[in-house]
């Protein structure tokens, strides 16, 4: 397993299925010094044991921190606790989703022995029908279980099977996330009796394996919710261009026409008052202002409705969109704006033209605010598979701590724009050398009718 190589040359301390040392038979009970040998000899067997252990704990503790999924922890953990043990066989049962009842994965370690492939075979054969008697008995206890003797459990040719394949006893350990079984490892081991101790050591291996799954759920949770904001914050930049645009054309249309309706009206009165002999100067003077007022309001509606919706985004293009706002931003501001994009590069569908118009948008007002800048250089080329844009200023550049912070709400808009569309926006300055936002989005999201 890659990842774990330098734990895997862990010194081999010796099997903890193998019974406990034995006098060896050349030498006589009563005389004190071999009795003494013979156990300062069980005493260091018995600590190698508990090293092999810790050992074991503290390397599935690492690969749980190092791993990327479950699944590698699993396999791992598998495999170095029947290495240890010296058991012949282990599987792991999951819990899916859609059922209740834990089904044997695709993680198992084995001997190549005949009899063992042909049992572990037909145990997972078995479980498609019923479940296997470790994990149903896993299950129902929640706690871990050792079966001795494990063959007279079994019946028919699973028991011939296991009898033959040298299965003597049977471990099984729940995996558990807040009380919630989410797995279950079987360990099958050719010896009858078992180090009561390394089998606790399973148990509380288990226990690490189940905050790797909790620790999944988790991410997953964050990543779900992630994903539900982002959708929520498209879907609200959605509502809000619809609305701009209703908004827009309301005030365009309607108020726009009343008041020019109302200035041709006052226009035609002065016009009779004047051509009249006895027509009064004050009076001729006050429907002039009048006009005035009903120029500036026109004037009003047509700069509101442009900063709702520019029409003319709408009827030109997003390229024309750029190159009009980028010149009433530098009458507006002072700021000398040069527009580098060459003509048909910018055919884009509606919702990719609108994000780009606004992220240009968010970008200019933020360097006006903030940047202290005398000009502003915008240019869009394709490269590979994208169209990148890129606005560059020579202002007095951008705090790096400022791009994540959550205040930011500008920044973090320009970017959630981007992602909806597939993209992305990088933001770098530095001090006395600009800001550069540069904005990169998948080209597919053109529209096709536009070319040959």
């Amino acid at each position: 397993m890659q990842g774990f190589s330098n734990i895997d040359q862990e010194p081999n301390y010796g099997s903890f299925s193998e019974p406990f040392p034995r006098e060896s038979e050349g030498f006589s009970k009563e005389d004190p010094i071999d009795r003494s040998n013979q156990e300062d000899q069980n005493t260091k067997d018995e600590l190698l044991k508990k090293i092999s252990v810790l050992n074991l704990l503290q390397q599935v503790a690492t690969a749980a921190n190092e791993a990327n999924d479950v699944e590698s922890v699993l396999q791992f953990s598998v495999d170095r606790i029947c290495a240890i043990a010296d058991w012949k066989l282990g599987l792991v049962c999951l819990v899916l989703e859609e059922s209740e009842k834990p089904e044997y994965s695709s993680i198992s370690f084995f001997r190549e022995e005949t009899f063992l492939k042909e049992f572990r075979n037909l145990l997972r054969t078995r479980s498609k029908k019923e479940e296997s008697i470790l994990s149903e008995r896993v299950r129902s206890g929640r706690k871990p279980i050792l079966l001795e003797n494990f063959p007279s459990y079994l019946k028919g040719e699973l028991k011939e099977l296991s009898r033959k394949a040298g299965i003597e006893a049977a471990i099984g350990i729940p995996i558990l996330v807040k009380e919630n079984l989410v797995g279950v490892l079987e360990f099958y081991s050719g010896n009858k009796a078992t180090d009561p101790s390394f089998f606790e050591a399973v148990s509380h291996i288990s226990s690490q394996i189940g905050r790797v799954f909790e620790r999944r759920d988790a991410e997953n949770h964050l990543k779900t919710s992630g994903e539900q904001l982002r959708a929520l914050s498209a879907r609200l930049q959605e509502v809000r261009e619809e609305e701009r645009l209703l908004v827009a054309r309301e005030v365009h249309d309607e108020l726009g026409q009343l008041l020019t309706v109302l200035k041709i009206d006052l226009t035609l009165l002065k016009n009779n008052f004047q051509k009249s002999k006895g027509s009064d100067s004050k009076l001729v003077s006050e429907l002039l202002s009048m006009i005035k007022v009903a120029d500036s309001g026109i004037e009003s509606v047509q700069r509101i409705a442009t900063e709702l919706r520019p029409l003319i985004l709408e009827d030109l293009g997003l390229l024309e969109g750029i190159e009009w706002y980028a010149k009433d931003f530098e009458k507006r501001t002072g700021i000398r704006c040069e527009i580098k994009i060459p003509a048909g590069i910018l055919f884009l569908e509606k919702d990719p033209s609108i994000a780009l118009f606004r992220i240009f948008q968010e970008a200019l007002t933020n360097a006006a605010r903030h940047s202290k800048a005398s000009s502003i250089h915008v240019s869009c080329l394709e490269e590979g598979q994208f169209l990148i844009l890129k606005i560059q200023d020579n202002g007095i550049g951008i705090d790096p701590k400022k791009m994540n912070q959550s205040k930011s709400l500008g920044l973090i808009g320009m970017r959630e724009r981007a992602v909806v569309l597939g993209g992305e926006v990088s933001i770098t300055g530095g001090s006395e050398k600009g800001t550069s936002v540069i904005v990169k989005i998948p080209i597919s999201n053109r529209n096709k009718e536009d070319f040959p």
